[in-house]
């Protein structure tokens, strides 16, 4: 019985780390697409999210059997509730990558010059969800309690990166690519917020609590 069970949670585990390798190569392939401006790149993140829902609903299946039918111990209900929740925020990540992807293909013309400061949140954001699934298959809990204090600059970039494309959208210096800039730098700073809660997870899944900000 026991054997079977631990099976199961190394289960869990394993397609945790699976849709997280996923979403991470869907934030590679949006932020590619970014740099090169290359609908190829975006028709691939689009492509590939079926992959991530395929997953996402794998893992949930697989946490709430384990939750109703094999009653764990506290330790490893902590560890199955948390990635039941780590996989909705992975899921939402992979998300704001496809729509990132959307916004290029959507553009008349290639998205061929990016801003310096959107070049620097798309890397800060990259980096932050990258440290996140780290902490989770470390169980890192000091790292994953200062993701939130990475999180502070990329909501100061945000502002800056936003307040820029109003300026260019009022001087009518090409108002399209200003738009998508604007929008693209919220679906950045939407995948970091979804990020700071894997850290969030992390916490609970190792001392059975969150923490205060």
């Amino acid at each position: 019985m026991m054997k079977r069970f631990n099976e199961q949670i190394g289960e869990v585990r394993s397609l945790l780390n699976a849709l997280s390798l996923k979403v991470e190569g869907a934030i590679d392939g949006a932020l590619a697409s970014l740099e090169k401006g290359l609908s190829k790149d975006a028709e691939k993140v689009i492509k590939g999210d079926d992959e991530i829902d395929r997953l996402t609903n794998e893992l949930e299946k697989k946490c709430f059997s384990i939750l109703l039918l094999d009653s764990p111990y506290a330790s490893d209900f902590l560890q199955v509730s948390s990635a039941l929740k780590m996989a909705t925020d992975l899921e939402r990540i992979g998300d704001y990558a496809v729509d990132i992807a959307e916004e290029i293909t959507a553009l008349k013309t290639p998205y061929v010059h990016l801003d310096e400061d959107l070049r620097l949140l798309a890397t800060y954001v990259r980096d932050l969800v990258h440290q996140a699934v780290y902490c989770f298959i470390n169980s890192d809990l000091e790292k994953a309690r200062g993701l939130d204090k990475d999180d502070d600059k990329i909501d100061a970039l945000f502002l800056k990166v936003r307040e820029d494309a109003i300026k260019d959208i009022k001087a009518g210096e090409n108002p399209e690519l200003a738009l998508v800039s604007s929008l693209i730098a919220k679906y950045l700073e939407r995948m970091a917020d979804h990020a700071v809660n894997l850290g969030e997870w992390v916490d609970y899944s190792v001392t059975g609590a969150g923490y205060l900000k």
